[in-house]
């Protein structure tokens, strides 16, 4: 159980953090190092990690409604193409597997970590 677990953590930080491709990269660099530097404690990491993981979807939600646009200019094809796009959004949400959330949480965990320990070491001089 335990080795499926490190394996499907291992496999999302390889699939997040090291392919893919720049956009997705900064969304998921840029969410890990936003919630670290908010991070004020070693307590609070399970909030800044659940506050990564949200700024990712919604960075990854608006780069799926952005990239979408197809030179529609008027304000109910802008409003269907959000409406779709959360949809579709919503639906790969709910088709991922828990295993999966769990590590997509593990694996931000441990980038938050390793940058806030980072930060700790420095800012202590």
């Amino acid at each position: 159980m335990s080795d499926t677990i490190i394996g499907d953590v291992q496999a999302i930080l390889q699939a997040t953090f090291l392919r893919g491709d720049w956009i997705s990269l900064a969304l998921a660099f840029g969410s890990v190092l936003a919630a670290a530097l908010m991070m004020r404690r070693g307590g609070q990491i399970g909030s800044m990690t659940l506050l990564a993981l949200v700024i990712f979807a919604i960075g990854s939600f608006l780069r799926g409604f952005l990239g979408a646009s197809g030179g529609e200019a008027s304000v109910s094809a802008t409003g269907q193409r959000a409406a779709n796009q959360l949809e579709a959004s919503w639906g790969q949400l709910m088709n991922l597997q828990a295993g999966t959330l769990l590590a997509y949480f593990l694996a931000f965990m441990v980038l938050i970590f390793v940058i806030f320990g980072l930060k700790s070491v420095l800012n202590r001089g």
